[in-house]
């Protein structure tokens, strides 16, 4: 058996370090960079041991042709993702990919990433399937400081990987309007369909 689960959560080095998440404000925790006046703790980094999403297997796959189908939306509108994945190993295997977006500039703060939607695809040695994702501008709907649910302008990047710290491919679109919905109405996950 080939196994191919995942992380639900990020595992520290040492209890020291937690609270560790994946999905921590944007300019926190080790993604501040030189801000922090050191470049590691005196005997561990400050990145988990294993990220949200890590997982191993006994082959290996490979993500090419990210492709958006827009470059920008409305608030109500939907954008198509796909990619392809490919498994380059001997073995037959189950990858997850992992569908995480950023929010660029919000006008609160947001998470450095969160995870928007994962596709399970069994391939066998040399297979290739193109995975298409559905994603919504609520699902990037946050609360204001009106204390209300806002699709907000701006640039999202989408970013496709193995796990929230092995990101394959990247790109990005713009939302280009704000909305105010209510939150009832909001698309909690990205729809994947393989092919």
């Amino acid at each position: 058996y080939n196994p191919s689960g995942k992380l639900p959560v990020s595992i520290a080095y040492n209890a020291g370090q937690i609270p560790i998440c994946y999905n921590h404000l944007n300019g926190s925790a080790w993604h501040q960079g030189g801000s922090i006046g050191f470049p590691e703790y005196v005997d561990m980094p400050h990145t988990p041991r294993y990220s949200f999403g890590y997982g191993l297997s006994y082959t290996n796959f490979t993500y090419s042709n990210l492709t958006l189908d827009k470059n920008e939306i409305s608030a109500e509108d939907f954008i198509t993702v796909s990619l392809d994945v490919e498994n380059t190993g001997k073995e037959n295997g189950t990858e997850i990919v992992q569908l995480y977006l950023k929010d660029c500039y919000a006008s609160m703060t947001r998470p450095v990433m969160e995870l928007a939607g994962f596709c399970r695809i069994e391939l066998v040695p040399d297979e290739k399937k193109t995975i298409y994702f559905e994603i919504h501008p609520s699902q990037l709907a946050f609360i204001d400081s009106e204390r209300k649910w806002k699709i907000e302008a701006g640039k999202i990047e989408v970013l496709l990987g193995s796990s929230s710290d092995d990101i394959r491919l990247e790109d990005d679109f713009e939302i280009v309007e704000n909305k105010y919905i209510t939150g009832r109405t909001r698309v909690f996950y990205a729809k994947a369909n393989i092919s």
